[in-house]
């Protein structure tokens, strides 16, 4: 193939990379807004981000979906159609001319990757931790209303029923 070809063929996947880098990024702004509306506890905007996350997910799983499917196209151009896993990397032994440019979506992939966990694993913990401060305060409220109604039967130790409740309950 001749230059201009491969450059015809790079140019889609480069294309893909920066509908990838793109989404990825407006990912990462939705993440930190969320951190901040879960750290405010503010209920609407949790909400509100919930919905526009799941959105831009969308559209960048769509986007991964059509990179994957034209790096398979364009490895198996290239004689590679038994290829066990599609890898970027494996451009680089195709088109060794571009290799610096592949090299470069290669970390910028790779570093979006990287910050979209670690944006995903401070949600996680910032709502686990959310649920854990939520429980020990159901806990303390429910051990101070059961202190509070505390009742003592008729020889003086604590009952769970007040005089009349267990008549009731055996009606």
């Amino acid at each position: 193939m001749s230059t201009s070809q491969n450059k015809e063929l790079l140019e889609s996947i480069r294309g893909h990379v920066a509908l990838l880098d793109r989404t990825s990024k407006q990912l990462i702004q939705v993440m930190d807004q969320q951190i901040r509306a879960v750290i405010t506890a503010n209920e609407s905007h949790i909400e509100r981000l919930s919905d526009m996350h799941q959105s831009v997910s969308k559209e960048f799983k769509n986007y991964e979906s059509q990179f994957i499917a034209e790096l398979s196209r364009l490895l198996e151009m290239n004689g590679e159609e038994e290829q066990e896993s599609v890898r970027l990397q494996l451009l680089k032994e195709r088109y060794p001319e571009f290799q610096s440019e592949i090299d470069q979506w290669h970390n910028l992939l790779t570093e979006n990757t990287r910050t979209l966990q670690t944006k995903h694993d401070q949600i996680i913990e910032l709502l686990e931790f959310a649920m854990a401060q939520n429980a020990k305060m159901m806990h303390s409220l429910y051990n101070e209303h059961h202190q509070k109604n505390t009742h003592y039967g008729v020889e003086g130790s604590k009952t769970t029923h007040f005089a009349g409740v267990a008549v009731n309950q055996h009606i």
